[in-house]
């Protein structure tokens, strides 16, 4: 089948006017010119008319599960507070809930152009029920949490009891060691070295909060009472920054994606780049917790792979289709706070970026001959320059999106019909 469009955008330097795209099975044939691209015998052609073709999102972090939780938390007076609200509402969530979410969540995230997501899973077992449910590729992360020496063992044991059920069902599979404080530095590290023998990326939010900073490098304040009530030991507290601490534990996998990166020293950067770290911002959540200014300036000068995440509705005010998890958004999001940035340089961190965070760099993230064929599709009429400006501003669902070669969602009024 060739699909042809007004304009396709197919990576960060490469603008195709009157373009064509040749999808053989779930992959990619060829993509160039239409007048190049004739079609073989009997093979459909599809003309999209005034169109943009791009890759379809890669959304490198969200909590599918928590997109029944828009608006039901409130910011509080720290990070404590608001760990403190989610921890009590999740204890009145049933299965179905979160099931329902999770579904809720993939939908929204179909409806918005993503064919790819790196999500934390809270509940075991329930990807391997919800994968069938929905086209989106859902990569699953285990969420790990055992902040007591005796919750070491099962941690792992779960990792690996999730990797054996869902590997055979993903396009890649994780493992989420919640965060620092917890996890015990044995934990950690026992993580980092299973995620590293099963080539598995590593998720684990880091650097997220000033609560987080002052429990690891004053040994105080909302965070560290917390964690402290909860029997955690404290004594590895008060001794460095949460970066420097990952790192102490031997924390870090050899594929570790760091998630939010919000509060960094000199030698936090500096660490990220030795250990080949890679960045993931969540612009609207960032917004929401009213964070000091993402220092995108200084990890993108340190040459770190930097992508965009959803995070969840735990985390936002907004739940429509449109503006709930929506990959759009959260480049507008970053648009505002970073105007310096060109929008394919943005493009890049919500696509191909994203692709290699999760070590599919040379499966998916851009449209090139042999990757797997998930693309977008929104309506375009203007210049050709414009093209990337368009694709970041789009604010409506997409006239379609195709995952692996099918398309699995085609917007209402849509171009495509």
């Amino acid at each position: 089948m060739i699909l042809q469009s007004r304009a396709i955008w197919a990576g960060k330097g490469n603008l195709i006017a009157d373009g064509a795209v040749r999808i053989r099975g779930k992959r990619i044939a060829e993509v160039g010119g239409r007048r190049e691209m004739a079609p073989e015998a009997g093979e459909p052609v599809v003309d999209l008319g005034d169109s943009i073709i791009f890759p379809a999102f890669v959304n490198a972090h969200c909590h599918l599960d928590y997109s029944g939780l828009a608006g039901k938390l409130y910011r509080g007076t720290s990070f404590a507070d608001w760990l403190a609200q989610i921890v009590l509402i999740k204890q009145s969530l049933t299965h179905d809930d979160h099931e329902a979410a999770w579904l809720s969540g993939a939908d929204m995230l179909l409806s918005t152009g993503c064919g790819t997501v790196a999500n934390i899973e809270s509940v075991p077992g329930m990807y391997a029920r919800m994968a069938p449910q929905t086209p989106l590729q859902v990569c699953p992360f285990i969420e790990l949490i055992a902040y007591h020496s005796e919750d070491e063992t099962a941690a792992v044991d779960l990792a690996q009891s999730e990797l054996m059920a869902n590997e055979s069902l993903a396009l890649k599979v994780g493992v989420s060691p919640h965060a620092p404080y917890t996890m015990t530095p044995e934990g950690l590290n026992a993580l980092a070295l299973f995620a590293d023998e099963h080539l598995l990326p590593m998720s684990i939010h880091l650097a997220e909060s000033n609560d987080e900073w002052d429990m690891f490098v004053h040994g105080a304040g909302p965070l560290y009472d917390t964690m402290s009530s909860l029997g955690r030991v404290m004594d590895d507290c008060g001794k460095g920054t949460p970066v420097q601490y990952l790192a102490k534990t031997a924390g870090f996998a050899k594929k570790s994606l760091v998630v939010h990166a919000n509060r960094l020293s000199d030698a936090d950067v500096e660490m990220l780049q030795r250990v080949g770290a890679c960045v993931v911002h969540c612009p609207r959540s960032h917004a929401w917790f009213r964070h000091a200014n993402f220092d995108y300036d200084r990890l993108a000068k340190a040459e770190l792979n930097i992508c965009i995440g959803t995070d969840s509705l735990a985390s936002t005010n907004s739940e429509t289709p449109v503006t709930g998890l929506n990959m759009f958004a959260e480049m507008q999001e970053f648009s505002q706070n970073h105007p310096q940035l060109s929008c394919e340089d943005m493009l890049q961190m919500a696509t191909a970026n994203g692709a290699t965070a999760l070590g599919l760099g040379g499966e998916i993230g851009v449209l090139k001959e042999g990757f797997i064929a998930n693309m977008a599709v929104i309506p375009y009429r203007d210049s050709m320059s414009s093209v990337p400006e368009v694709i970041v501003q789009h604010s409506c669902a997409v006239a379609m999106l195709v995952i692996e070669g099918k398309r699995v969602f085609s917007g209402i009024d849509s171009i495509v019909d």
